[in-house]
């Protein structure tokens, strides 16, 4: 069965190639033009929350793709986010978009340095607030970002930190009820929740989650689903 997921992977990926090579260079060049725009205009919070997503997206298109040294080259894109978006924030206070782009930045810049690091570097309550106060404003915002960005800070959040996975399975199962009908909703929804099913004892129901997000391309689910046959 590995094997099997294994060779399902590959074959997706090798699609996949003219496109992402496509993508990358399109999300790099928003990225470059986005950052000028905002650093000849830093008291523009459009431009500046604007600058902040397309550093994150460009960034988190690397930690999806994992090439060679994704790591190295996400991490100042998501610094760049963050940087970005709190100029945003404190321009507009009331404004979504600099709290929603600063807490997801946060979340690629963790997967760049472990999210112990990020902690450690006294990140949690900007990020907490970030996701908090975006959920507060809209929580449908950019596909119902804030419901699953908030859900996935729960969850991963150690133990010791202040993990709540109640609060995470709550938060997964309103993001999924909301927007799963949706044609263009992503695959991690899923494999968050899987995961979570897993680590709560729930192997059945992690399975279902997992293979749903297998049949939509997700990596990080084809993994963990291959660990638990």
């Amino acid at each position: 069965m590995k094997r099997i997921l294994t060779m399902a992977i590959v074959l997706i990926l090798a699609a996949l190639v003219p496109a992402v090579a496509q993508n990358a260079a399109e999300l790099k060049a928003k990225y470059e033009a986005s950052i000028k725009l905002a650093i000849a205009a830093p008291q523009d919070y459009a431009l500046n929350w604007k600058a902040s997503e397309a550093a994150r997206r460009y960034g988190d298109f690397l930690v999806t793709e994992e090439g060679s040294g994704w790591k190295d080259a996400a991490r100042p894109l998501a610094k760049d986010g963050m940087k970005f978006a709190e100029i945003a924030f404190k321009i507009n206070a009331n404004g979504i978009e600099g709290w929603y782009w600063y807490a997801c930045s946060v979340g690629t810049y963790s997967d760049c340095v472990s999210v112990l690091t990020a902690l450690f570097e006294g990140l949690k309550d900007k990020t907490q607030k970030g996701f908090e106060t975006s959920y507060k404003l809209d929580k449908t915002f950019d596909g119902g970002g804030p419901i699953l960005g908030l859900g996935r800070f729960w969850q991963v959040l150690p133990s010791f930190y202040g993990q709540d996975r109640k609060k995470a399975e709550q938060l997964l199962n309103e993001y999924i009820a909301l927007e799963s009908s949706r044609p263009d909703v992503g695959s991690n929804a899923w494999y968050y929740r899987g995961q979570l099913y897993k680590d709560t004892g729930r192997a059945a129901e992690a399975k279902v989650d997992l293979q749903k997000a297998v049949s939509m391309g997700n990596k990080n689910a084809i993994r963990l689903l291959a660990e638990m046959k």
